[in-house]
């Protein structure tokens, strides 16, 4: 099962160095990891609308409606991190804002689909590579000072993005074209 410091680990093996025990070692290699793990997740994590992460819930608004514009507006959930869909109807969409965390709406209720934070024990196996190609790509310098590396680890990231971005796509059904006023016009 991937945890933080396994996904750090097999990314420092991937450059020939040896791996952490844990993220709060005093080691160089631990503080790299440390510092860069964060942001290279929360980057990768937004990149795709990955299946694993997605999630859905209705909202109550608020019982402070928003200055101007809409009527309600809804608190963004804690664990959020994009937004899929906004909508009260099977269509899915909905006239909404985003004002700071909040959603605005014209809605008594409001479904939203997004992407959340989990525990990468919940993660698929191919997004757990993409984080480590990315872990590679991103300490292959700091590590081996070897520009040769990077582009080979870059490379390498880029390819597993490209493969788990495929797999993950074609797990849903693919979308139906619906009749819309722009198809109808056209005969």
């Amino acid at each position: 099962m991937a945890s933080d410091i396994s996904i750090c680990s097999a990314a420092l093996m991937l450059l020939g160095d040896t791996p952490i025990a844990s993220l709060d070692e005093n080691t160089k290699r631990a503080t790299m990891c440390r510092t860069i793990y964060t942001q290279a997740v929360e980057d990768v994590l937004r990149l795709h609308p990955w299946n694993c992460l997605v999630t859905q819930v209705v909202l109550a608004p608020e019982t402070t409606a928003p200055a101007f514009g809409y009527t309600a507006q809804f608190a963004r959930p804690g664990d959020w991190l994009r937004t899929i869909t906004v909508g009260d109807d099977n269509s899915g969409y909905a006239d909404y804002l985003f004002v700071g965390n909040k959603i605005q709406a014209n809605l008594s209720t409001l479904k939203l689909t997004y992407l959340a934070r989990k525990e990468v024990s919940e993660w698929d196996s191919h997004l757990v590579n993409v984080i480590t190609c990315r872990m590679a790509a991103d300490l292959a310098y700091p590590v081996t000072k070897s520009g040769t590396m990077v582009d080979l680890r870059i490379r390498a990231y880029a390819m597993a993005l490209k493969t788990a971005k495929a797999v993950d796509g074609q797990e849903n059904q693919p979308e139906q074209i619906q009749d819309s006023p722009l198809i109808a016009v056209r005969g």
